[in-house]
């Protein structure tokens, strides 16, 4: 394949990818805006994406299943209201169910909100 992305990269093989950045923006108590921008890839892959709370429990989950988009940006919706404390986005990307690579991501929602 021979296309070129916005950026100037050419597509890579798989097991090549990257996640070049990943922007999360807490909207409310239950809701985060979530970016994640990959590597182009010349195959689509899976992604996963889990938030984890202060008491280390999953909050939300999200799967992408033949993922071709390679700048994402989606709101995930948690299971219940955010309490004060430290959340981890976990980003997880997967090719014929091998991890190829992973990020994660540390934030906190504004204690003004949070209480």
């Amino acid at each position: 394949m021979s296309q070129v992305d916005l950026f100037g990269e050419a597509p890579v093989q798989p097991h090549k990818m990257l996640v070049l950045s990943v922007g999360v923006n807490p909207l409310d108590m239950r809701r985060v805006d979530v970016a994640v921008d990959l590597t182009p890839c010349t195959e689509p892959v899976k992604v996963e994406m889990v938030i984890v709370g202060p008491d280390d429990d999953e909050l939300c989950s999200l799967l992408l299943v033949e993922n071709r988009t390679w700048m994402i940006d989606k709101i995930m919706h948690l299971r219940k209201d955010a309490q004060p404390g430290g959340y981890v986005l976990h980003v997880g990307v997967f090719y014929n169910d091998e991890l190829v690579t992973r990020a994660a991501r540390r934030f906190a929602f504004p204690l003004s909100r949070a209480v």
